[in-house]
């Protein structure tokens, strides 16, 4: 029921049950009164008895538990309100992002309920995207650096010999000196400005909770799919299951199936399953020609993460849907 007509309602039964209360007791009273006391009270009109008194105070109370009743609903409207308000700020925050309100009515109130879960999807799905790229692009600068200061460093203790030994050339190695040095702080401004291969780069091992990554991903890409009316199941029978790997690539890796499921596969349904030691992705979409010439980006992309990551992974596709299975020597 809309608001309107909720309060519309309420209003009306208030207008409504305060006259026919005070009808429906005093005729009460006076029934009671006169069948079972007026007798004993040597015929005293009930104007005048006690049963008149014992009515106003009964009449009272019972307002006072209509009004308790009519602003429960108030109070019920206003509580709803101040949630709201407090996860709005909280969202414009830089705390943390909330978590998604519950909808118990279909009324404005819920729908708003729903506008504001879906934009604490959107939130949701930005803040983790852009903290994934800075991660990648923190990891690779930091390699980046190395690798520019090492052969920087050589160079420097050639020249600390080369100054020993050609003393008429002091001015030239100084100068040398004066390059290397700025060489190092560019390296240190050096943004990356596409991370787009894997093969030159490396890779640090570490222990990846294969659950929590994969729940993060689902709530991460949540928004985007209930966007386009595909729901989204995550199954995490084993939740115990750890990868030796790298927590940053496998997101990536996760990411293009996502993100391929969503624009190419005509799916309305998408599982995620850990199961033993496997990670299964199945969607019931209408598939692809696995072996096909003009396959897309994003399973180039795929197919390589998996092989530097050193990541097992069976593709299966048919008009029914497509499915990824990943598992890896390296389990804890």
């Amino acid at each position: 029921m809309k608001l309107k007509n909720k309060y519309r309602l309420l209003l009306f039964t208030a207008v409504i049950s305060v006259p026919f209360l005070l009808l429906l007791i005093s005729i009460l009273m006076t029934v009671i009164y006169e069948n079972a006391f007026k007798t004993k009270n040597y015929d005293i009109p009930f104007h005048e008895s006690f049963a008149y008194t014992t009515m106003l105070i009964v009449f009272i109370l019972s307002l006072l538990f209509l009004a308790f009743l009519f602003s429960n609903s108030i109070n019920s409207l206003l509580n709803k309100i101040n949630i709201l308000n407090k996860t709005i700020r909280n969202l414009a925050s830089d705390v943390r992002i909330p978590n998604k309100l519950e909808v118990n009515s279909n009324d404005e109130i819920g729908k708003l309920i729903k506008s504001v879960n879906l934009l604490i999807e959107r939130t949701t799905y930005r803040e983790l995207e852009l903290k994934q790229q800075q991660e990648i692009k923190k990891e690779l600068l930091n390699k980046l650096r190395h690798d520019i200061n090492t052969p920087l460093t050589a160079v420097r203790l050639q020249l600390f010999y080369l100054e020993g030994q050609f003393t008429d050339q002091a001015p030239l190695i100084e100068s040398l000196y004066q390059q290397i040095d700025y060489i190092s702080e560019l390296t240190n401004e050096y943004n990356i400005q596409s991370t787009d291969t894997l093969d030159n780069s490396y890779i640090l091992n570490e222990e990846v909770n294969m659950h929590d990554l994969l729940e993060t991903m689902v709530k991460k890409w949540g928004y985007l799919y209930n966007m386009h009316g595909i729901e989204l199941i995550y199954h995490p029978l084993n939740r115990e299951l750890k990868w030796i790997s790298n927590g940053l690539w496998l997101q990536r890796l996760f990411d293009n199936i996502f993100q391929n499921a969503l624009k190419h596969s005509k799916a309305d349904k998408l599982e995620i399953t850990i199961e033993k030691n496997v990670v299964i992705i199945r969607d019931n979409g209408s598939g692809f020609v696995i072996d096909s010439k003009s396959r897309g980006l994003g399973l180039k992309i795929i197919e390589d993460i998996a092989r530097i990551l050193q990541i097992k992974y069976n593709l299966q596709s048919n008009e029914r849907g497509t499915l990824f299975c990943f598992t890896v020597e390296n389990t804890i």
